[in-house]
């Protein structure tokens, strides 16, 4: 994303980088859930975490164009985390409904958007900590 306080939410770039990081994000989550059942290759710990920031990274670049810039966005992300663990118990469940907001409210959702972001990344967080031990 083109991340400078000036930036435009509504740039056709920024909106093919947001559509990007949320059809790969999927993807991430979906391996994590059926790479235990499923042959091939699996994500690593270490390719999870890495993932997780550079999730993080575009959520407060998405928070800096909504005019947000200061904001903590993954202390959102990570409070919104807890809540949603707290009603579901599960941080799998967590990351696809945090991922399916930020879909549904797209880049125009700005600080909104990115902690649904932010929250996919922390729950990616908590995954990577548990993986190994995941079960479909």
């Amino acid at each position: 994303m083109t991340a400078a306080a000036s930036a435009r939410l509504d740039s056709t770039h920024n909106q093919q980088t947001f559509d990007t990081c949320i059809a790969l994000s999927l993807q991430m989550i979906a391996a994590i859930e059926f790479s235990p059942t499923l042959a091939g290759e699996h994500p690593t710990r270490e390719m999870i975490l890495a993932f997780a920031t550079q999730i993080e990274r575009n959520a407060q670049d998405i928070a800096l164009m909504a005019g947000q810039g200061s904001a903590d966005v993954h202390g959102l992300g990570a409070g919104v985390y807890a809540q949603l663990c707290a009603a579901r118990n599960e941080p799998l469940q967590a990351a696809y409904h945090a991922l399916h907001s930020a879909a549904f409210l797209g880049l125009g959702g700005g600080l909104t958007t990115a902690t649904m972001l932010a929250t996919v990344g922390v729950a990616l967080r908590v995954l990577s900590n548990q993986y190994g031990r995941l079960t479909h």
